[in-house]
Order: structure tokens, then sequence, then C-alpha cells
């Protein structure tokens, strides 16, 4: 039966061009693949429920794209004399296609949530991550973009574009990566001086080794491995170890069951060797779904430690989940658009993992929060000389305070939608720590009061698929916020006060 599938999938990549089925037809089919056992694992209807929204996701793009090629028609001939000729099939294949894709739309849609929508219908790449830093050494912040895809089997290389001065950017025409990436960290990495880039993907952990001019060599680690546990990556650099070198923190979201095995999420620490080089340290931190890490001294001991944001989870399948605990578990899935739906735990609650100084971490048993946590971040919000948490979940933002020994208490909940990024910084001149969050498609500035409150301040809006940073690049030593998508950007300058006007 799963050869039938597999042929009706290629039947579908018919619809695209040539020379896109050159590119990607391989990888996409071998996704495919897995995916399908994955679904059939779970039950007929989980395999009815994954081929709809992939059949019908690959039918709309194939749609699309002729639409585009239809559309241009005139033009060619014009541009040529008219002596363009463009290629027919027999017979109009696409318009069964067409009307099958209308027909399944509204099931599709009303089954697989929000994530059919932007694999169909809306931008096929996004920039999931943005890093700020010094890349080509002139005292500009630049920026490297971490492009993913909204659906899958597409893949876009990342980019890195170079501050001119006054927040103005261009692209430095280099392409980086080989398929989707998630996160990025900016570091010396090997020690010579010169900002490097470290990101995570699909491929592996990539390291961009900086020749002092901006230029990069590519270095993977653990190729192919990340596809396996994650469907996020977090990646933050810091000396975990003590020895003066930058290490990597990792972490996998979510776990993954195929071809006959279970790969369980955890997170990773990767040591520098002093010459740019990583290895494993060969500790599995946790056993949970973490879309993000924040990296300090969280008990005061002078070494750094880690606060995990995490999500959903690969649950323990010799332990099975209660009836009523499955249909919550599946109402969820359902909600994100996940297929293998009774193979994930929600919400799981995030950590804290106390270091010992030699990069090895211990788990400091608390279990904080009951929301999808996407981001963290750490910094001194009350003015007591710790380092608290602000965790930005799907629901209510949640600030954690430390009481110095690396033990938090909840503190402020705050707004309410899905946050993906939050960032920390003073953003009103007045020494204290304000907050900054990016959601989907918008984001909003929280102001600090002095005494570790945070009020309601200006919000800011900007394209579905584009995501934030926040540091000074306009080099008026005023922190701005930075909005990038694939082919264009947003500088919306900081005025001093905690407000922000959009650069035209």
């Amino acid at each position: 039966m799963n050869t039938v599938f597999i042929q009706l999938y290629r039947r579908c990549l018919q619809l695209f061009s040539p020379h896109f089925r050159q590119e990607f037809a391989d990888e996409m089919e071998e996704l495919f693949r897995e995916r399908l056992m994955l679904a059939a694992a779970h039950g007929r209807l989980a395999l009815l429920l994954f081929l709809v929204r992939e059949l019908a996701g690959l039918l709309a793009g194939g749609i699309r794209q002729r639409v585009y090629v239809w559309r241009a028609r005139p033009l060619l001939a014009v541009s040529t004399g008219g002596g363009i000729t463009m290629p027919r099939r027999g017979g109009q294949p696409w318009r069964w296609a067409g009307y099958l894709f209308l027909v399944l739309l509204p099931l599709v849609m009303l089954l697989a949530g929000r994530h059919l929508w932007y694999v169909t219908l809306d931008s096929t790449y996004d920039v999931r991550h943005v890093a700020l830093g010094d890349v080509n050494g002139d005292g500009r912040l630049d920026a490297f973009l971490s492009v993913g895809s909204v659906g899958d089997g597409y893949w876009r290389a990342d980019r890195v574009l170079w501050n001119e001065g006054d927040g103005r950017f261009t692209d430095s025409g280099q392409e980086l990566g080989e398929w989707r990436s998630f996160a990025a960290a900016v570091g010396d990495i090997n020690n010579d001086g010169y900002v490097d880039i470290l990101s995570g993907s699909y491929s592996g952990l990539m390291v961009y080794q900086n020749d002092s001019s901006g230029a990069f060599t590519t270095t993977i680690y653990a190729p192919g491995d990340f596809v396996h546990r994650s469907s996020q990556l977090n990646v933050v650099l810091a000396d975990l170890d003590g020895d003066g070198r930058l290490d990597a923190f990792t972490t996998g979201c979510c776990g993954w069951i195929g071809q006959g095995a279970r790969y369980p999420a955890y997170s990773e620490v990767w040591l520098n060797d002093g010459a740019g080089g990583l290895r494993r340290s060969g500790q599995h931190i946790g056993q949970t779904g973490s879309n993000a890490v924040a990296l300090g001294d969280l008990n005061g001991d002078g070494i750094i430690d880690a606060f995990l944001a995490n999500g959903r989870t690969i649950h323990d399948q010799d332990n099975p989940l209660p009836a009523m605990a499955r249909f919550r578990q599946w109402w969820r899935a359902m909600a994100w658009g996940l297929m293998g739906q009774n193979i994930y735990t929600f919400n799981t609650p995030n950590t804290v993992w106390l270091n010992d100084g030699q990069g090895r971490f211990m788990d400091s048993g608390q279990q904080l929060g009951q929301s999808e946590s996407m981001a963290v971040a750490l910094g001194d919000i009350n003015d007591d000389g710790f380092l608290d948490a602000v965790v930005g979940n799907n629901g209510a933002d949640e600030v954690w305070l430390n009481d110095g020994q690396g033990n938090f208490r909840l503190g402020q909940r705050l707004g309410r939608g899905l946050t993906w990024s939050v960032y920390l910084a003073d953003l009103d001149g007045d020494g204290d720590l304000d907050l900054v969050v990016g959601g989907e498609n918008n984001g909003r500035v929280w102001l600090n009061d002095g005494s570790g409150h945070l009020r309601r301040g200006q919000g800011f809006g900007y394209g579905r698929y584009q995501s934030i940073a926040v540091g000074d690049v306009t080099g008026d030593g005023i922190v701005d916020i930075f909005v990038a998508g694939v082919e264009t950007y947003q500088v919306w300058r900081g005025v001093g006060d905690g407000r922000f006007t959009p650069d035209p």
C-alpha cells in the first residue's frame, strides 16, 4: 500500500517544473517516505490525515507554480517578439488537481489547523532567527539570517547582511547552509579575533569560520543526526568548562519515531578544542523537547548554568498516557498541525540545570510552568543582583524570579498569544532591563518600572515569516529593533525613551 502512496506522490510532483523536480524531488520523496511510515505506525486516522495534508499541500504548490507561469506567458512572448513557445502536457491534469484541492481544502484546514495554511497559501520560506554581530570588523552590527521553511522539502540558503551604517544593510552575496536552519549564535569560536557563526540545522551543527573579511568556510558536525530528534534547534555560545574558550550548548525538540526506532529529544554540550573544533561532551541533558536555552550563572558560584525552555516531547512508549490525557494531547497536536498526534506530550515544564564547572550539568529538580515554552532570556529584572528568567510561551509569557541560589518562583505574567523570541535590554536609558517580545507577526515592548514590574509599552508589526533581533544597529548608542525576512528588512529606530520609530 505504501508503494501506491509513493507513486501518487510522484505523480503530484509532476505538477512542478522540471527544474524544481531536478533540484528537490529526491529529497522530498525521501522525507515523504519517512513520514509516511511514521503516520502508518499510528493508525489509519493518522495515515489518512497525513496523506490529505501532504498531497493537498503538494497540489497547491504545483498549481500555484503553474499559475505564475501562465501569468508570465504574455510577458515572455513580448520580450522575445512572440517567438516563445510554452511546453504543454497531454490533457490538462492540473485542472482536476485544482478541483480536488478546492474540495479538500476546508476539510484539511479543519483537521490540520494552521500548519496547512502555512504550507499551501502563504510564503514557503521564513527567517527563523536573526543573530547580530560585527562579522566584518568595521565596528557595526551585521546580521546573520537563519532561513527555514514552512513546507517540508523546501530549502533556501542562510544569508549574511552587512551593516553599511545608520541601520542600512546590504546583502553580502554569500549563501550558507545545506538545509533548513533554526537558530544561530555569533562569537569567536577559533580564538583568532574574528567573529564566527554557529548555526543549527537539519544538516547538523554548522560552524562558519570567518577569514577576517566576513567570508566563511563551513564545518559540519553530526551531519544528519539532528533531523532524527529536532524540528527546532537552539544554539548558544559560552565558556562552559572554564578554559576561556567558547563552547556550544544545543537544544533539540522534540524527538521522533521512524524506521523502527525511537529517537528521544535531549540537549547537548559541545566543548571547544581551542582551534575552533567542537566535540560532544557525551552528556544527554534531559529527555525533553527544548525549544530554547539561556545561559548564565544562576546560583552565584561563578559558573555558567542553563535554563531550558521546554515544549512538546515524545513521550515514553513503555508508559502510555491515560485515555483522557491522550485525547488532550491529540487535540493540542491538531491545533499545531501535527500528524503524529499520539506520540507527543505537550506543555512540558521548564527546567534548570546547574554546571559543575567542567561542562557537566545536573538537574536542579525544578519543574517550572505548564505552558508550551518557545523562548527564554536571562537578566536581573528586579535589580537584586541575581539573574531572573523571562520565558516566551504559547499563551501568557512568564517572569521567573531567582532567589540567588538558582531557585525560581513565578512573578508576573505578560500578554497572551504565541511568542517566538524574547530580548532583555535597557530600552529607555534608566539603567534597568526592559523587554522586547516577538510573536508570529507582531512584537511588544514592556518597560521596567525599576522594581521589576513590567508595564505594557509600544507594539510593532511585521510579516508573518520575519524574525526580530535587538541591538544598536544604527550606531547612535541606543538600542534598536531589527526585523528581517528573506527578501526585506526593517529597522525600528530606538528613540531612547522606550519608543521606536520605523525607518522608511
